[in-house]
């Protein structure tokens, strides 16, 4: 199932988008709404359920090369509070 994500299609019950931005959207809504998110399309398929856009957005973060969450670097970083003493100044 080859799409373009430039294509324009109608997320139910949020409007027309592209449908990268379908798909994006559909991905972070409440579970309930979740299940029943579907996209409308031209071309064939013309409805998309849910698991076909979990899958598509899967394929594409495929193509990228990375996971959005595999790939994060992680720092550390150190308020000013809390950074080690240096050495004490004697007096």
């Amino acid at each position: 199932m080859a799409m373009d994500p430039e294509e324009l299609v109608t997320l139910t019950n949020h409007g027309t988008m592209k449908l990268r931005s379908a798909v994006v959207r559909a991905m972070i809504l409440p579970a309930k709404e979740r299940k029943r998110a579907k996209i409308v399309r031209e071309g064939e398929p013309a409805i998309l359920i849910f698991k076909q856009i979990r899958n598509l957005g899967a394929k594409w973060d495929e193509r990228r090369g990375s996971s959005p969450r595999g790939n994060r670097q992680q720092r550390r970083f150190r308020s000013r509070g809390n950074r080690l003493k240096g050495r004490s100044i004697a007096r």
